[in-house]
């Protein structure tokens, strides 16, 4: 453990540096991205879903989710570079709507999805008891920066609490 405050704040700093790190990835930013074409598309038919900037040869988990189902549609590996390409199948059964499309790996990442009804399938899925549709955001990079100073400042907090526990603890037991 550490024994001088400086020892405690850098470890506040470090864990403060790694818990801003993944808030910043999973918004998707510094190159890591995840496309599909066609963004709009009829239930039943197949769209390319790509990305890029993810952890080398590592899995991920592809998800459909919407506002009233969420389909599993299985996995796909990323190459040395980091990146996939997948054909995948739009469930015919899905009601029109907007979709998210989702890549779950070390961190998720996102995009949106048009779907419209099969010919002769389900109407599009009620929201909410009043009707509005829940809109989804992206975080700004307001958002990410007072994230990442609360992040920052839990962090010092963090490392102060050590180093009090380090300084009067050894005093006790010493």
């Amino acid at each position: 453990m550490p024994r001088s405050p400086f020892l405690a704040l850098a470890l506040g700093a470090s864990l403060t540096l790694v818990a801003a790190s993944g808030a910043i990835a999973h918004s998707g930013q510094g190159g890591t991205q995840l496309a599909v074409e066609p963004n709009s598309i009829a239930a039943g038919g197949s769209v390319v879903l790509a990305g890029k900037g993810l952890e080398p040869n590592s899995d991920r988990v592809l998800v459909l989710a919407g506002t009233a189902d969420t389909v599993q549609l299985g996995t796909v590996k990323t190459d040395a570079d980091g990146m996939f390409n997948t054909q995948l199948t739009i469930p015919s059964h899905l009601p029109a709507g907007t979709y998210e499309l989702r890549a779950i790996g070390d961190e998720t990442l996102t995009v949106s999805l048009s779907v419209t009804a099969a010919e002769g399938g389900p109407a599009p899925a009620a929201v909410g008891t009043t009707g509005d549709a829940i809109a989804t955001r992206s975080r700004t990079p307001l958002d990410t920066g007072l994230l990442v100073g609360f992040v920052a400042l839990i962090g010092l907090i963090g490392g102060l609490l050590v180093w009090r526990a380090e300084r009067f603890g050894a005093g006790a037991h010493g």
